[in-house]
């Protein structure tokens, strides 16, 4: 039954996570779903969802192709450079995570649009990051405590 609750969870996650990116294009949702996965070492949902959030982050074509499993990659290293220094599931380490993460996220941008023959705009690529860097938190917050509801509930029962 918890296996079922967690395959419910994370479609929903999913399909939250393309709304959201549809109304907010720049915006990187499913690296929340990322730090959720590295924080509760979930390696075996690792396995498909990881995958599953480049594809549809590839195919939403709200990054620059090539670009996302960069940025996940670093994702997944500054998590584990800032699990020897931090509590990972504490509010401040996602903060400064993602502060930290504004740095992959425009030399990415400036490394691929030459790349894909596009035209590479500063000023428009450090509002989308400032915009990830304060959206992320909070969508980390939120899915944590929904995350908990349904952890709740197994425990309960």
């Amino acid at each position: 039954m918890s296996g079922m609750r967690d395959l419910c969870w994370w479609l929903v996650f999913a399909m939250t996570a393309v709304v959201m990116q549809a109304l907010f294009p720049g915006l990187d949702v499913f690296v929340a779903g990322l730090l959720i996965l590295l924080q509760e070492r979930d390696y075996k949902n690792m396995l498909w969802l990881v995958p599953l959030f480049i594809l549809l982050q590839e195919g939403m074509g709200t990054r620059l192709f090539g670009g996302t499993v960069l940025l996940y990659m670093t994702t997944a290293v500054f998590f584990r450079l800032g699990q020897w220094l931090f509590e990972v599931e504490s509010f401040l380490f996602v903060v400064l995570l993602s502060a930290a993460l504004i740095v992959p996220y425009y030399a990415l941008d400036w490394l691929m649009a030459p790349l894909q023959n596009l035209a590479f705009n500063m000023d428009d690529t450090l509002d989308k990051c400032l915009f990830q860097a304060l959206f992320l938190p909070c969508a980390w917050r939120a899915f944590t405590l929904t995350r908990r509801w349904t952890k709740n509930d197994e425990a309960a029962a």
